[in-house]
């Protein structure tokens, strides 16, 4: 009998303790703080409804004014996903949104992005199979300019997508290196047929930004990350708890922020449960953290319903990483609404 403890009692430890170490690993959680709705108001609201679907957050320490391009999607309808671009003195208010491009003859707008470039706001978005792609014979393109004035007066084409089985300029990012003197256009390279599979991260180089003349020079795949989801849930005592097992994160829509002279990334997969965080020294090859930065299964606990992410957006602000993320609304699952978060960054990255 005691042989038998000797052998069995390590190994029911041993048990215990891997277990432990699986739920440490993977069980739903975050390092941010629960998020907040944010107001945004958008024009013609029978149209757009208040719909948010598509942000890009910018922060102008000089001005302390925050600028968002946006682009709604009530009732996933891609005919009322127009470009709308806001400026704000506070970040979790936007009321003055003015609409840029109106839904195109055929095919649709989509993924606006916004780069503040001294005191410049050069505002950049998709169009897909529209008029435009057409006469170019392209699938899709990404077209924008210099705002002055609330418009856009000379639309420019800034890159552009052949085929309909693969996309490298999906939610193109329009980035400034401050080490070398370039435009970037960041995007997900995605494959849609025969299998939809995130391949990775396509990246464009242009050096004119008035005329553009961007080149696609890389795309790079990004190392796998398994990340916490659950396989099952019951709620007890007032709370849900999980069944914990590993998630292998998919890049769909993202933004960069540059902090302490790396590149960071916020991505989500499509319709996801995890919003990731990912940092590049050489400003290609991205290493993503385990733990999400915001967990749909965690948050559940504390806002009292499921959310499914789309699109995240973020900045650096006296040390503090904020990062703007969509979800359907409580109150209206056909609503897409924004909601904030923000802790210090180094307790994130630490």
């Amino acid at each position: 009998m005691r042989k038998l403890y000797k052998y069995i009692l390590p190994s029911l430890l041993g048990i215990v303790l891997l277990a432990l170490m699986y739920c440490c690993l993977y069980y739903p959680q975050q390092s941010m703080p629960i998020g907040k709705a944010v107001f945004v108001e958008t024009p013609e609201y029978d149209k757009y409804r208040n719909d948010c679907l598509h942000p890009c957050i910018r922060y102008d320490k000089d001005e302390n004014i925050y600028h968002m391009a946006q682009s709604p999607y009530y009732g996933w309808n891609n005919k009322v996903e127009n470009p709308m671009y806001y400026m704000s003195y506070s970040y979790d208010k936007w009321s003055n949104g003015i609409l840029l491009s109106e839904t195109p003859m055929k095919g649709y707008n989509s993924d606006p992005c916004i780069l503040l470039n001294n005191d410049t706001v050069i505002y950049v978005w998709r169009e897909c199979m529209t008029p435009r792609c057409d006469s170019l014979n392209i699938v899709q393109t990404t077209v924008g300019g210099i705002l002055q004035n609330g418009k856009i007066e000379n639309v420019q084409v800034y890159t552009t997508n052949t085929s309909y089985d693969y996309d490298v300029q999906q939610c193109p990012i329009l980035f400034k290196n401050t080490h070398v003197d370039s435009f970037y256009i960041y995007a997900a390279w995605y494959q849609f047929a025969p299998n939809r599979i995130g391949k990775g991260i396509a990246i464009w180089r242009g050096k004119n930004i008035v005329k553009p003349d961007f080149q696609l020079i890389d795309t790079l795949p990004i190392q796998s990350c398994y990340t916490v989801d659950k396989c099952a849930q019951i709620r007890l005592l007032n709370h849900i708890w999980y069944l914990p097992i590993p998630l292998r994160h998919d890049i769909w829509h993202f933004d960069l922020f540059e902090y302490d002279d790396k590149l960071y990334m916020v991505s989500v997969a499509e319709k996801g449960d995890n919003i990731m965080l990912s940092v590049s020294e050489d400003y290609k090859h991205f290493k993503t953290y385990r733990k999400p930065l915001v967990n749909n299964h965690f948050s559940e606990n504390y806002t009292g319903y499921r959310q499914y992410f789309y699109k995240p957006t973020a900045f650096v602000k006296n040390d503090s990483l904020f990062v703007f993320y969509t979800a359907n609304a409580k109150d209206d699952p056909n609503r897409n609404q924004l909601f904030v978060t923000a802790e210090k960054i180094k307790k994130i990255i630490k």
